[in-house]
């Protein structure tokens, strides 16, 4: 029984110590817990100049394309080494030459047949001299000499006529002749040959298709928004739009080595809206563009696609902060004095990682917080990184009241 009253007892007087010395020890002094500031980033505010870039995409076309059509019949004699797929030539260049054979020998034909007009048309003058010899000399009573001068003018001018049609008819075979040699019509490319050496065409076979290198054309869909950007000026009927005003384009390939970079020019915008997307297009001039150039790997293809910068409107005074400074697209953070001042702005333009902004007051010189602070409030107290802690101004001592 003592062995286990004892132990009992003696946790009881621990347990009683115990609570005696924590209700009557000194209490511990409490320290203030000190609230520290976030640290953010901030840059000052200036005023500038900006240019809106709207971006768009589209595919390169050929300014200037042709069907190059066979005129006559005849086989495919001689091909020129330029004009296969991809193959640039020069303004006249000989092309195609088909068997010329036929038309030579019809111009010779014709010739001859020309000739003989010529010759029934002699006679018929010769006749109608002696019918006027006969009827001066002849008594003008008797009306047989003038009737037979009569009779020669419709066979001349019959001659006069069948003359005419030889010549037209000599004049359209050495044309004929003339188109057996297929030349090329300006300085350009072909994108595809469609006859073959010893190939008989007739006219209308399509001989390839070729397009001019000294431009080619980008279509560039715009949402309204966009295109009122541009501030391009518009033609009418009776006023074409000043191709000075309108904006510059920068171009680079959306694959391939994108360091490409081509210069061109909007030279007008289209008639219509389309009727599904809603968008209007700009079309977009390059010219050139397969010149050798320097900062230029390879030329432009029919066909390809291509981003663009175009030029926009020119905003004058205006704030432009990255875009996680601006909060919910209509404020921004001031810094003032270590605490932070929500400020109203108005925003014009909103890139993908910059915001154009004005505000109705002056905020040169100030500074905003570019670090993003969803949650921050008016006078919460912030730090900028690598600044110190503004030191907060000591207490005016108590004055001593007179008597």
């Amino acid at each position: 029984m003592k062995k286990i009253i004892l132990p009992l007892l003696v946790i009881a007087i621990g347990v009683g110590l115990g609570k005696f010395l924590i209700a009557t020890g000194p209490e511990a002094e409490k320290q203030p817990q000190e609230t520290r500031p976030t640290v953010v980033e901030a840059q000052a505010l200036a005023l500038q100049d900006y240019r809106v870039n709207v971006s768009a995409s589209g595919i390169v076309k050929a300014q200037t394309q042709t069907n190059l059509v066979a005129e006559v019949s005849g086989k495919v004699l001689e091909i020129s080494p330029n004009f296969q797929d991809g193959g640039y030539f020069d303004k006249g260049a000989p092309l195609l030459k088909l068997d010329a054979d036929n038309y030579a020998n019809a111009i010779t034909i014709a010739a001859g047949d020309l000739a003989q007009k010529q010759l029934a048309l002699e006679e018929q003058q010769a006749q109608a001299q002696l019918a006027q010899r006969d009827w001066n000399l002849l008594d003008s009573s008797k009306n047989r000499p003038q009737s037979d001068l009569a009779a020669r003018r419709p066979h001349i001018a019959a001659a006069q006529a069948a003359i005419a049609a030889a010549e037209a008819k000599l004049q359209q075979e050495k044309l004929n002749l003339s188109r057996t040699r297929i030349t090329a019509p300006y300085s350009g490319r072909v994108q595809e040959k469609r006859v073959e050496v010893g190939q008989y065409v007739t006219p209308g076979t399509v001989l390839g298709v070729i397009y001019a290198t000294d431009a080619v054309e980008v279509h560039l869909p715009l949402s309204l928004a966009q295109y009122d950007l541009l501030g391009m000026p518009e033609a009418f009927r009776d006023k074409a739009a000043d191709p000075a005003a309108m904006p510059a384009v920068e171009f680079r390939p959306s694959n391939g080595n994108r360091s490409d970079v081509w210069q061109g020019q909007v030279v007008r915008s289209s008639a219509a809206l389309d009727e599904k997307s809603r968008q209007i297009s700009v079309i977009a001039q390059i010219d050139q563009p397969f010149i050798a150039r320097e900062g230029v790997s390879a030329p432009l293809r029919i066909g390809q696609y291509l981003n663009a910068n175009i030029a926009g409107k020119l905003f004058n005074n205006v704030y432009i902060l990255p875009s996680a400074a601006v909060r919910q697209g209509k404020e921004i953070l001031l810094l003032r004095d270590g605490k932070v001042a929500v400020q109203p702005i108005n925003v014009v333009w909103n890139a993908e990682k910059e915001v154009v902004f004005q505000t109705d007051t002056d905020l040169k010189g100030q500074r905003v917080i570019t670090t993003p602070l969803p949650l921050a409030t008016e006078g919460q107290a912030v730090q900028v990184a690598g600044e110190k802690k503004p030191q907060a101004k000591p207490a005016d001592p108590p004055q001593e009241s007179k008597p």
